[in-house]
């Protein structure tokens, strides 16, 4: 039986070209601290082997694996997934693998165990999709030499950061909501502590300014089942004539329980969403909504930490040091989509 020849490994490299194997590490990373003589003796064994080195290995050996994790707490929903559409096609294009680690959003003590685990893969850098409070948690475990970009809620002064606007969106949505006639707008949030924040304070800055009655917000888990028992409810409220959801899922639910209790939208009570989810459009009545550009968001975040990862490789020290006391920042401004049910 013949045997199968294994594939040539450093350890074979270095011996054929008479180096260690960390003068062998340090020529196929590029090192310039070495002679034109030991590069030519390296480069031929690598020849005559056919060596081919691992692009883990040398990513593992080196801290720079060409690789960039996300950290979300959610991955399936709207905004996160279209996020990651467009980190991902970045990504590759720039040749980059893409991780995504999945935060737990039930247990907090767990946050930092997620991010350990993410950065002992060596990441080249760390995107964060800002959407709720166990996603801003996470960033106070990130290495503050780490490349890192974060998308939705607020700047933290420290870090690259992509933002859409959420509260001047809330404001347009409520000022146009206003402008149908009604004397108050009711507002059902989204959980967690990321741009639905700011979504809920340009709600109330729009009726303040308008000098409307402020309702307490309810706040909606991210189920439209719970969000359909909430529309029952508010079918049965006599104050309730327009109503801005934080998301076109929860909109979804909410015209589903208007109409369960015999409530017409929008004849009745106008409902509006938020993200511009597909299925906004063909939902009956189709939601007014506002569209954010969630693919984008993800494209851009990519663009500004490949920035990062340049210049914390390159020689240029200034460069570095100003990306990281003035760290950049993009708004993305969306569009507020009329439609049937507002």
């Amino acid at each position: 039986m013949i045997r199968k020849k294994r594939p040539a490994v450093i350890k074979d490299v270095a011996a054929l070209a008479g180096v260690s194997v960390a003068t062998v590490s340090r020529y196929l990373n590029d090192s310039p601290h070495m002679s034109d003589e030991t590069r030519q003796r390296i480069a031929e064994a690598i020849t005559l082997l056919d060596y081919r080195p691992s692009h883990i290995a040398r990513g593992l050996a080196t801290s720079k694996v060409q690789s960039i994790t996300v950290l979300s707490s959610e991955t399936t929903l709207f905004g996160s997934a279209y996020t990651i559409q467009g980190i991902e096609v970045a990504a590759q294009r720039q040749g980059y693998v893409i991780n995504i680690s999945k935060l737990n959003t039930q247990w907090s003590d767990e946050c930092k165990s997620t991010v350990d685990m993410a950065l002992d893969q060596h990441p080249s850098g760390i995107i964060i999709l800002q959407y709720d409070a166990t996603a801003i948690e996470s960033i106070h475990y990130i290495p503050d030499d780490l490349p890192c970009v974060l998308i939705g809620g607020r700047p933290d002064g420290k870090h690259a950061h992509i933002s859409f606007d959420e509260y001047h969106a809330g404001f347009a949505m409520t000022e146009y909501l206003l402008s149908t006639g009604v004397t108050t707008v009711h507002h059902v949030s989204v959980p967690g502590k990321g741009g639905g924040d700011d979504r809920t304070k340009g709600w109330e800055a729009a009726l303040r300014q308008h000098g409307a009655v402020i309702y307490e917000p309810t706040t909606a888990v991210w189920s439209p089942e719970k969000a359909r028992e909430l529309g029952r409810d508010y079918a049965h409220d006599s104050t309730v004539e327009a109503i801005f959801a934080g998301n076109d899922e929860i909109a979804m639910g909410i015209i589903s329980g208007l109409m369960d209790e015999g409530r017409r939208v929008p004849e009745d009570v106008r409902v509006a969403g938020f993200d511009d989810n597909p299925l906004s459009s063909i939902w009956r009545p189709a939601i007014t909504t506002y569209h954010q550009y969630f693919t984008q968001g993800g494209e851009d975040a990519v663009t500004m930490l490949i920035k990062q990862i340049n210049a914390s490789q390159s020689a240029n020290a200034a460069e570095a040091v100003a990306m990281a006391t003035q760290p950049e920042s993009l708004c993305i401004k969306g569009d507020l989509l009329i439609r049937e049910s507002a």
